[in-house]
């Protein structure tokens, strides 16, 4: 009895441990150039730059996915799961001068889950003034979007400042496109044609936010 839950139990944690072997890369404080800060074993899936902060210098942005080879060699199950992602920005300082400005392990969903990569090529990542967005795309049956777009404050903080997503049955020619909006800053939320006050929520930080996770109201999950 205790061989068998013993074997159900590694079934089970497993994947769990696999996917947990792969450490947050750590990007260093200050540097010149941009390359300077990807670190090793991590590749460049996407990028982009703006002047977030208005101070007339280039600010970057970039999207970093663990290399297969270094994945298999921490016994990374990338059968089972897909390769961990990070989203990191630097802020300008300087000629050629950066230094470290965001991190997070979180709000760039991986390519798993057996509906293709959600974050496409050529629209997943967007830079306007201080705002930067993100864009998603999946589903099979049941199709999605969701636009998030994040807010760089005097305070130096990302945080979410608006979201779209739309929502829709393909294998039911007559079912509507549902789509959801919500305004952080006019504090307004919007199902379809009806628009609605938005209900008191925290800030959603883009460090610590996960895309897909956060229930606001019913029917509406960012």
């Amino acid at each position: 009895m205790n061989r068998f839950i013993a074997i159900i139990l590694g079934l089970v944690l497993f994947p769990l441990f696999s996917e947990a072997q792969v450490p947050s890369p750590t990007i260093k404080q200050i540097g010149k150039g941009w390359d300077s800060f990807i670190p090793k074993d991590w590749n460049i899936i996407m990028a982009d730059s703006a002047d977030f902060d208005n101070d007339l210098r280039e600010d970057y942005v970039f999207i970093l996915q663990a290399d297969g080879d270094y994945l298999n060699s921490l016994h990374f199950d990338t059968k089972f799961n897909a390769p961990p992602r990070v989203l990191v920005i630097l802020m300008g300082t300087g000629t050629d001068s950066l230094e470290f400005g965001m991190k997070s392990d979180s709000v760039i969903l991986r390519a798993d889950g057996g509906e293709g990569d959600p974050l496409t090529q050529g629209t997943g990542i967007k830079t306007d003034g201080n705002i930067f967005e993100i864009n998603y795309a999946g589903g099979l049956s049941v199709q999605w979007t969701g636009q998030y777009k994040f807010a760089y404050s005097k305070a130096k903080e990302w945080s979410l400042s608006y979201y779209r997503g739309t929502e829709y049955n393909s294998t039911d020619e007559d079912a509507p496109i549902k789509v959801y909006e919500v305004d952080f800053n006019k504090k307004y939320m919007k199902l379809d044609k009806l628009k609605t006050s938005m209900p008191s929520l925290p800030k959603l930080y883009m460090d610590k936010f996960k895309p897909r996770t956060v229930t606001i109201a019913p029917g509406v999950v960012l």
